[in-house]
């Protein structure tokens, strides 16, 4: 009968499956309390930027230190976006760029989504202060983006703000005769902002940006009325940066108004806060502001001061130049990414080739198993079969023999028996008839038994 495939082959194939389909899994680790220790550390980080600048440079260098000792991937991600932010905010862009480069790839590289919007901020804002909006768009789209994948409503109120600031900002810059789309933006930031008292200090920098855009606008009492809100949750919250875009606005507004006093008050009120945060970009732009009013109010002595303390800020900022170094940083990243994704799909395509080799000889050496073990069932199956043609003729054999002894070697037998009695009973005196009987029953059973074993040889 056929017999079975064996159990080997069964063992081979499920190791074969199991050493193809096998993956490594990796069991995430982590430390409580040093998760917690990095999600407080970045929670002030975020506020810090409104007080004092040290205290956010304190902060990165902290958030650096557990990520060297610990190997927290969160926390180096987040000391290397306070730390472009630093950047960013003393006006030293070139390195802020650097800074926010690098940690952009790291933020790909382990995969912390819910860093994008932070990280977007800086670069989108970077771009906006060297005049480069289409890159500065790019990124406050990719923000926006990256916060509604992470479901989360502070980045996504902060990026609809960031991009309405951008619209405001380039249709001043290029003087473009078309309305100003931006307040649609803010407004529909301040409704979401509006929708909880858990988003109220958000709500800082949009009634500072809807202030500035009625002022743009000349609509000085919406100006004013959305200043003043900016100004009383910017102390609630203790903003200091929110109050000098607050104080600086409503000063416009007032001079506006012919208050003209008024207005230069909270202007200085702004510059000498942004002294006090150490920000010199801020305090070059208020010092521009101040030169024009005090020039248009007469005193030209005291806007000849301003105006050379503007000048003297943006050269030590090196403004102009940072411009060009923008541009070329992001090419540079943009070129690297594009060579780094090419090298990733070539080592994927290699490694997709590798496994398709692999699969492939598995596969054949099945193939080949199959057919060895194919061949070796078919001569086991003829084997048997041919056994079984050779039992049956055996038998039958068998059978003829019995059949011989029973009746056809009995008969010769029988007769030589009987002369030899014969022969007795005649005291051995054998006359020739007998022996010729004998001889002829000798011969007769000679002959059968010659024919049993010739049966017998047709039968093996």
């Amino acid at each position: 009968m056929p017999q079975s495939p064996p159990r080997f082959f069964v063992c081979f194939l499920l190791l074969t499956l199991f050493i193809a389909c096998k993956q490594k899994v990796v069991v995430p680790t982590g430390n409580t309390y040093v998760d917690k220790q990095v999600d407080s550390l970045i929670r002030a980080g975020k506020k810090y930027p409104n007080n004092n600048l040290d205290s956010l440079l304190y902060t990165s260098r902290n958030l650096t230190d557990i990520a060297i000792s610990t190997g927290n991937k969160k926390a180096l991600v987040y000391g290397e976006v306070f730390l472009a932010q630093y950047y960013w905010l003393t006006a030293d862009h070139k390195k802020s760029m650097e800074e926010a480069l690098k940690c952009l790839n790291n933020v790909e590289k382990w995969n912390i989504k819910q860093a994008y919007p932070s990280v977007y901020t800086i670069i989108g804002n970077l771009h906006k202060e060297n005049a480069n909006y289409q890159l500065a768009f790019s990124c406050v789209q990719s923000g926006l983006y990256w916060a509604q994948m992470n479901k989360d409503t502070n980045a996504i109120i902060s990026m609809i703000n960031l991009k309405a600031m951008f619209v405001q900002t380039r249709r001043e810059a290029l003087k473009m005769p078309l309305n100003d789309t931006s307040i649609n933006l803010q407004l529909k930031a301040l409704k979401i902002a509006e929708s909880s008292p858990k988003f109220e200090e958000l709500r800082v920098a949009l009634f500072d940006n809807i202030a500035q855009y009625y002022l743009d606008n000349k609509d000085y009492k919406n100006a004013i009325n959305y200043g003043n809100r900016g100004v009383a949750l910017a102390l609630k919250y203790n903003r200091q940066r929110s109050l000098t875009y607050a104080y600086n606005w409503l000063g416009e507004a007032w001079y506006q108004l012919s208050d003209k006093q008024k207005g230069l008050d909270y202007l200085n009120k702004a510059l000498a806060i942004a002294r006090n945060l150490k920000e010199p970009y801020r305090e070059m732009e208020l010092n521009e502001d101040l030169y024009h009013f005090y020039s248009k109010n007469g005193d030209y002595k005291t806007a000849i001061d301003f105006n050379a303390r503007s000048q003297q800020i943006r050269d030590s900022l090196r403004v102009h130049m940072n411009e060009k170094q923008m541009s070329e940083l992001q090419l540079q990243y943009e070129t690297g990414k594009k060579n780094k994704q090419i090298a990733q799909m070539n080592r994927a395509k290699q490694i997709e080739n590798k496994q398709i080799l692999i699969i492939s000889g598995i596969g054949i050496l099945l193939i080949i198993f199959f057919i060895i073990l194919f061949l070796q069932y078919r001569i086991i199956w003829h084997h048997n079969h041919a056994m079984k043609k050779s039992n049956e003729k055996k038998d039958q054999a068998l059978d003829d023999i019995a059949f011989i002894q029973a009746h056809e070697l009995r008969k010769p037998l029988a007769s030589i028996m009987g002369i030899v009695n014969v022969i007795k009973a005649m005291d051995y005196k054998v006359d020739p008839e007998c022996i010729s009987k004998l001889d002829e029953a000798s011969k007769e059973l000679d002959a059968k038994i010659h024919a049993v074993l010739t049966h017998i040889k047709e039968a093996e």
